[in-house]
């Protein structure tokens, strides 16, 4: 039963993290799907957990280990084409409603079988409550091993689709390894032979599936980094960059060239220092060649990346490429350089991966990296030539706002992408006129940001309109209230007509956030007026451990990233953790084998988060994952500890009873928690009145517990 537990955790962690970056990469990088995703998964693992735990479904664990190695692929293979159902253009944005629909269906079948491979095992054991928690534990050590293994192989060894192949290979033979000598050496070295294979046959039939995902282009490259997923396509003599579906680039365009590089240059003409934020290669690069005055710097983490593109577009000799991810970049290098002007071109803020390089926060790191009279240059992806939507006036105001909570002086030129400029400066508050004019002084002649376009950029009724718009709000983005990436999601949903009635209905009924705790707190009193109240009320700390530990779970995600780096890479570990404090807690809680275990659980939960309540935004960058890492585990022993209290509770002396159904209600509450954290509350409430309400929903249970001891 151990060796099943442990490879029912490596099998859990493999289909959690690997659908869940596949998803991500295919639905345009935006991390809102992992809620969504992680809801259907939970969904799923409870309906197979309670289904599986009924005594005339007694499948062998065999049978379900076997249908789960064949389904984990192929539902990656699936998640990658799923765009295909909704179109065929390279880089078009998936509608919210039909992305969050698709990643809850596909979490969906893996989940079935993972929850269900739980109830089988635990039916293995005659005592409940022994075999759940023995399961649970050995679980939890398989979830850590296995997200430590794909962190450190995905996007560096194996692809998500090689990976997901190289753990069904690895659970199936494990699960068959035989006990007698010399059949027990030979199983791993044919598992051995098998990764081989697999790593270097796979990455053909990841370019296969990418020529059947864009059928109309030529693809170069397709592999995985840290970062997300790359794809390099051809065309025409066309190259073409695209980032988890998403066009970034594209090779030549000389007028988005012109635009993202010679209007900062206008307001801060001779000798400068570039610091490009994004990729330079696809134009922005020959024009500053051609450019003596400029010297040009990109700050991009893909160094693997730098390497497939330089194949297809000749480097420049003078371009200085630096490989670190932006805020870790400008934490680190603070007082080392400084720069004339930084051009921010992070891509759509449609994610938090995007957004958080346009909170007030960062904006204030880059102040540091700028000369006294530096330039911040922003080309937003409004429109604001002609009429100017509510929601794209909102979020106009919104990056307006930003700008100005770290800089004395903003401007913004209308236009097809709004441009706006940030100093600290007053060099950026000149007359139009002298912008124009300075068009001819350049050793380059522009055949897009010359007089005649920018003559008519500048007209007064356009002008006029943007300040109107951009006077709309005084709202602005921060981290611990990222509601940019929101907007963006409802600026888009007014493209399709569900998403126009679903997303921008809980932005205006912000009132229906109390139907959750009000639901919450009705469950309790009910379960404490229960005649058997005590058993009843183990119910509910399975439900408080779920959708406290979830969303906890995933707020650390947005935490992370939002103040260190990529989170493709660390949220295997992350989770790994988290499933290993599980099994460290559900050992220890089991081991001493003492009543009311809840009371010391919960208060150890309790302290977790007014600890990290009070010391997230004051940890440094190089001990961010240390902290978050320990933070994880501390509230995942918290919860394996009240996995047991609840267990103790409910299955007492009932021998006979479904041992799928706790840890069903266990996984509804993460559901809930997976589904409203990140995705709804963290913009409404903001981080810091989110943890407050997990502060007090666990005080409230502490209550309840002691109220039916």
């Amino acid at each position: 039963m151990n060796r099943k537990a442990f490879l029912l955790g490596f099998f859990s962690i493999g289909g959690q993290v690997l659908l869940l970056r596949e998803l991500v990469a295919s639905f345009n990088g935006d991390e809102l799907f992992i809620g969504t995703a992680l809801f259907g998964w939970m969904l799923a693992v409870a309906s197979g957990a309670g289904f599986g735990g009924r005594k005339k479904t007694g499948i062998k664990t065999a049978v379900l280990f076997t249908i789960g190695i064949i389904l984990l692929p192929a539902t990656v293979i699936i998640a990658r084409l799923s765009p295909l159902l909704v179109t065929d253009t390279p880089g078009e944005v998936i509608r919210f409603s039909v992305a969050a629909v698709l990643s809850i269906i596909i979490m969906i079948p893996v989940g079935i079988i993972s929850g269900w491979l739980f109830s089988a095992i635990t039916r293995e054991g005659y005592r409940p409550a022994k075999s759940i928690v023995r399961v649970y534990l050995f679980e939890g050590i398989g979830s850590f091993i296995g997200g430590v293994m794909i962190a450190a192989l995905v996007g560096q060894i194996f692809s998500t689709l090689a990976m997901s192949m190289a753990l069904s290979v690895i659970v199936i033979g494990l699960y068959w390894l035989p006990d007698k000598k010399p059949q027990v050496y030979l199983m791993p070295g044919l598992i051995v032979v098998l990764l081989i294979a697999i790593r270097f046959v796979i990455p053909s039939f990841d370019s296969y599936l990418d020529s059947i995902k864009y059928r109309s282009f030529d693809v170069e490259q397709s592999f995985d980094t840290h970062y997300g997923r790359q794809t390099i396509l051809s065309r025409n003599e066309s190259i073409i960059l695209l980032t988890d579906n998403t066009v970034e680039a594209i090779y030549p365009d000389l007028m988005r060239a012109e635009n993202i590089l010679l209007p900062p240059i206008l307001y801060k003409p001779g000798e400068c220092d570039i610091l490009y934020i994004g990729r330079a290669e696809f134009g922005v690069m020959q024009l500053a060649d051609s450019l003596d005055n400029v010297r040009l710097s990109t700050l991009d983490p893909r160094k693997t990346l730098s390497a497939e593109i330089d194949k297809y577009i000749y480097p420049s000799n003078r371009l200085n490429r630096i490989n670190d991810d932006q805020l870790a970049y400008f934490i680190r290098r603070r007082a080392l350089s400084k720069y004339d002007i930084i051009i921010l071109h992070p891509g759509d803020p449609d994610s938090h991966k995007n957004g958080r390089l346009l909170t007030s926060e960062f904006l204030n790191q880059t102040k540091s990296m700028l000369k006294k009279d530096g330039i911040l240059f922003y080309s937003s992806p409004y429109d604001s030539d002609r009429y100017i939507s509510p929601e794209k006036k909102t979020l106009l105001a919104l990056i307006n706002n930003t700008l100005g909570r770290a800089f004395d002086y903003v401007r913004f030129w209308p236009g097809e992408n709004t441009f706006f400029f940030a100093s600290d400066d007053t060099l950026i508050n000149i007359p139009p006129e002298t912008v124009i004019a300075r068009t001819g002084t350049l050793k380059y002649r522009p055949q897009y940001i010359n007089d005649i376009y920018l003559a008519d950029r500048f007209g007064e009724i356009k002008t006029a309109r943007l300040e109107n718009a951009l006077d709309i709000s005084d709202q602005v983005n921060i981290r611990d209230k990222p509601v940019l990436p929101y907007y963006q999601s409802i600026f888009r949903s007014s493209a399709d007509g569900l998403d126009r009635t679903l997303i921008p209905f809980v932005f205006k009924h912000q009132l229906i956030i109390l139907v959750l705790p009000v639901l919450v707190v009705a469950l309790m009193l009910f379960l404490v007026l229960q005649r058997k109240r005590r058993r009843s009320f183990g119910l509910f700390l399975y439900f408080v451990a779920g959708i406290v530990s979830l969303s906890l779970e995933l707020l650390v995600f947005y935490v992370y990233q939002s103040t260190s780096g990529s989170l493709y890479s660390e949220m295997a570990v992350l989770i790994g953790t988290f499933m290993f404090g599980l099994a460290v807690g559900t050992y220890y809680s089991f081991q001493i084998d003492k009543e009311n275990l809840e009371y010391p659980a919960l208060l150890l939960l309790l302290t977790s988060i007014i600890v990290y309540y009070a010391t997230h935004d004051k940890i440094g960058s190089a001990s961010v994952l240390i902290y978050h890492i320990c933070f994880l585990f501390t509230v995942a022993v918290a919860t394996g500890s009240l996995f047991v209290a609840a267990t103790d509770r409910c299955y007492y002396g009932r021998s006979q009873s479904n041992r799928g159904v706790g840890y069903a209600i266990e996984i509804v509450g993460s559901s809930i928690g997976a589904l409203t954290a990140v995705t709804i509350l963290l913009p409404l409430l903001g981080l810091q009145w989110l943890l407050i309400s997990f502060i007090i929903l666990v005080l409230i249970t502490l209550v309840g517990a002691i109220l039916t001891a």
